[in-house]
């Protein structure tokens, strides 16, 4: 199978990253989009967005898609022939014959392993082949979900920073209504200082919020291979799927897509292949060859029949595998190979199951959660305050009330908050177990380093 031809088919049965090439009028509409592009408001940047960005810029993809290509390169090299032999043989000592002198010789052999080794041997590489491919797919997935659990930390905490902010907001108007009253008599020094306390606490979490997002950025950002401190669009909410239906036609759909279980099982077939190219390798291999002798005609006989005829001649070898250790020795790490492929196939099923059920049960308990700390108790919780509030400013309402208050709404959001982040990371988790790629690789620019 040609070079060509091998390509083919694989990007047929993989979804490759396609190289796009642009003609003249690509490139005139390439000028257009790009002038209505800076005539335009920037449009906020979507976590597909900076997953494309990462498939085309990340270097160790890169180096995983490159790794591929070049298995696509081993299958000429293993399904062709042994080159033949040519040798060459000067006579410093010309050989009498009848006919005359011979000079010189040449000679031309050609192996040929036993019958059905070089197909084996192909099979065995396109097999490989896929495997490289199933690799690649496989760290493809697992970078994208690692910018998705990258992504929901960037929500999670943006969010945290933001209600910390709305509880100093809170806390900065009990600290001045507090000061008032306490000038005028009405409280206690205690409420002052309480308050102020409190306010210093929030301002602690909210730096050390900050720095948080911060590194988290950068890691962001290392994916993506661009400068650690290039901006990112803070997503403003994350997408909540509902719970899966446990069934088998889901765990099956886990065991036929996921490319780390779909990468053992061909190394399965390939333990299989090479079982059967060890059989192949302890065969016998043939050669034919020729040989053409160079002679001198005989000058002390001149009128003799064939005078001079150069010889031509027809050979016929054997390689005879005489000593079966090595075959045998073959035969057997192929055979534990096979054994070895086929435990991993178990144990990787078993994985796959237990890691779907525990994601599972995560999207459901994070859905739970979600129910318990429901945005209505969240406005409830505004309204008492609000009440409270109100009633500090004319009267000598609890000081200690209104704090355990902010406190509870306070938790219940950041409960609210993590029930979200949780739900968004099952979900994910559920979908990277699928092998679902949640890329369209049509859209990715993937040029490829000759």
């Amino acid at each position: 199978m040609g070079r060509n031809q091998t390509k083919q088919e694989y990007e047929m049965i993989s979804e490759n990253f396609r190289i796009k090439s642009f003609s003249s009028q690509n490139c005139r509409s390439l000028a257009f989009l790009l002038l209505l592009w800076i005539l335009t408001p920037l449009q906020a940047q979507t976590l597909y967005d900076y997953q494309l960005e990462a498939a085309s810029n990340n270097p160790s993809l890169r180096a995983s898609y490159n790794h591929y290509l070049s298995s696509l390169e081993m299958t000429p090299q293993v399904s062709s022939l042994p080159d033949p032999e040519v040798s060459f043989a000067y006579f410093i000592s010309p050989v009498e014959t009848r006919v005359g002198p011979q000079r010189a010789r040449i000679s031309l052999t050609q192996m040929f392993p036993w019958f059905g080794t070089l197909k084996e041997k192909e099979t065995g590489s396109l097999i490989q082949t896929k495997a490289q491919f199933e690799s690649f797919r496989n760290q493809r997935n697992k970078l994208f979900f690692t910018m998705e659990m990258i992504w929901a930390s960037i929500y999670k905490t943006n969010r945290q920073i933001e209600l910390e902010k709305k509880n100093l907001e809170i806390v900065s108007t009990l600290v001045d209504l507090s000061l008032k009253k306490y000038e005028t008599g009405k409280v206690s020094q205690v409420d002052v200082l309480r308050a102020q306390i409190e306010k210093d606490d929030i301002l602690t979490k909210i730096a050390l919020l900050t720095s948080d997002l911060e590194l988290l950025i950068k890691q962001f950002n290392e994916w993506r291979n661009v400068a650690p401190d290039e901006e990112v669009i803070l997503p403003e909410s994350l997408a909540v799927s509902s719970p899966v239906t446990v069934n088998p036609e889901v765990l099956n759909e886990i065991y036929a897509n996921n490319p780390s279980l779909n990468k053992i099982r061909l190394e399965e077939d390939l333990a299989e292949n090479r079982l059967r190219i060890a059989g192949l390798n302890g065969k016998p291999a043939v050669g034919f060859g020729f040989d053409y002798i160079a002679t001198s005609e005989r000058t002390d006989i001149p009128a003799l029949p064939d005078n001079g005829k150069d010889a031509v001649i027809a050979r016929l070898s054997m390689k005879i595998p005489l000593f079966r250790s090595k075959y045998n020795a073959e035969s057997r790490a192929a055979d534990l190979n096979l054994s070895a492929a086929r435990s991993e196939i178990i144990n990787s099923k078993n994985s796959l199951s237990t890691s779907f059920y525990a994601a599972n049960r995560d999207l459901n308990d994070a859905h739970r959660r979600l129910e318990l700390y429901d945005r209505k108790k969240i406005n409830r919780i505004d309204q008492a305050l609000t009440l409270l509030m109100r009633s500090y400013t004319t009267d000598h309402s609890e000081f200690d009330n209104i704090l355990e208050l902010q406190r509870k709404k306070l938790m219940y959001e950041l409960e609210r908050l993590h029930a979200i982040h949780d739900a968004f990371v099952a979900e994910k988790m559920i979908r990277f177990l699928r092998g679902d790629q949640n890329i369209n690789a049509d859209e990715i620019n993937y040029k490829i380093e000759q």
